[in-house]
């Protein structure tokens, strides 16, 4: 059966998302993607074989959206470019599921730190993992709604069983430091057979 390591995740500030080619407006997705977070926990604890997802806490004292306007630098050119508008959220409250297996329990601590998301270097994305617990999910027969953003290609691990309404997006899959490819992914609201905490509870 699978087995999840639950990690409750807050940070002062967090830029998720991006922005479309050319645009300049970044908005914020309002969910955990897997891009993101799998790769800020490889990132951390060295580990390749992690794959992890989550959702922020939907109360109204959390995950406040708020707007920064600033204009990025062309470094080639030394000159600033067409001010952009970025999504950020405060006081971010959520929840981080991550696959759990001998390796990842041997080296995963209990409480760390990671960073995630954009504008790191304007002090955005630490955030703070503290475990919750360990969780070996049931699995309702009954079609709800799924609550975080996962690659087709790893459904099988989050055991999730059947999409019967799918809402398909793209989710970003680095390729080496510099480089990457979006990747065919299953997006919140889509309709499924899965694991019950990974699921909307409304």
């Amino acid at each position: 059966m699978i087995e999840f390591i639950k990690y409750r995740i807050t940070a002062e500030a967090l830029c998720l998302g991006e922005r479309t080619k050319g645009g300049i407006f970044r908005p914020c997705v309002k969910t955990i993607p897997y891009s993101q977070i799998t790769g800020a926990l490889r990132t951390t604890l060295g580990l390749n074989n992690i794959h992890a997802v989550g959702y922020l806490y939907g109360d109204n004292a959390h995950n406040k959206v708020k707007y920064l306007t600033y204009s990025p630098r062309d470094r080639f050119l030394d000159k600033s470019k067409v001010p952009l508008c970025v999504e950020y959220l405060t006081n971010v409250y959520g929840y981080v599921f991550v696959v759990n297996h001998q390796e990842l329990r041997k080296k995963t601590p209990e409480n760390f730190v990671i960073y995630m998301g954009g504008l790191k270097s304007k002090g955005f994305g630490r955030c703070k993992l503290e475990m919750v617990e360990v969780v070996k999910p049931s699995t309702s027969n009954v079609p709800k709604k799924l609550n975080v953003r996962v690659p087709l290609r790893c459904l099988k691990s989050f055991a999730i069983k059947r999409v019967i309404k799918p809402i398909y997006g793209y989710l970003f899959k680095p390729t080496s430091r510099n480089s990457g490819v979006y990747e065919l992914s299953l997006f919140e609201e889509s309709i499924v057979i899965a694991p019950e905490i990974l699921l909307r509870t409304e």
